[in-house]
């Protein structure tokens, strides 16, 4: 988990009816604006683990879950829409932010947990199964000039 970069992504079946694609577009607006504290409430409901079903609502401007202090707490943010790409893609994205201690990092059981329980409740949201979800990973190391000329990692 410390060599990669980890974002969770959902999108809805492209094939879906127009009032599907429509509550989609609503929630996507709620979870990309900050107004998605009840989303998160929601979310947690489905949790199976009780460790994400006890996560606190991130009070961050992009909401999320997670403890407050960046220091010692992880987190996984919603991804906003201030930037003016993310507004033109049709998927709803949570990034992990790892805290700065070894101790208290994500494992891949808890992402998974949390997207199974963002699909159910997207799911409900857009009154049916038609979300999927999965982790998008990126070496932390993937922008640098030398990335593949070393032996390591």
């Amino acid at each position: 988990m410390n060599t990669h970069n980890h974002t969770l992504v959902f999108s809805i079946n492209t094939d879906a009816p127009v009032d599907y694609l429509n509550r989609w577009k609503e929630l996507k607006y709620k979870c990309e604006t900050g107004d998605n504290e009840d989303i998160v409430e929601n979310i947690k409901g489905y949790c199976k683990l009780e460790c994400n079903e006890n996560l606190p609502y991130l009070n961050r401007s992009e909401g999320g879950l997670g403890g407050g202090n960046n220091s010692t707490n992880k987190q996984i943010r919603f991804r906003t829409d201030i930037i003016e790409e993310y507004k033109k893609d049709n998927d709803i994205v949570l990034e992990d932010i790892d805290c700065d201690t070894t101790m208290n990092k994500w494992t891949y059981q808890e992402l998974d947990d949390l997207i199974y329980a963002f699909i159910k409740s997207a799911n409900k949201y857009v009154k049916a199964e038609c979300v999927t979800g999965y982790i998008k990973m990126i070496s932390i190391h993937a922008y640098n000039d030398n990335y593949l000329d070393s032996d390591s990692d």
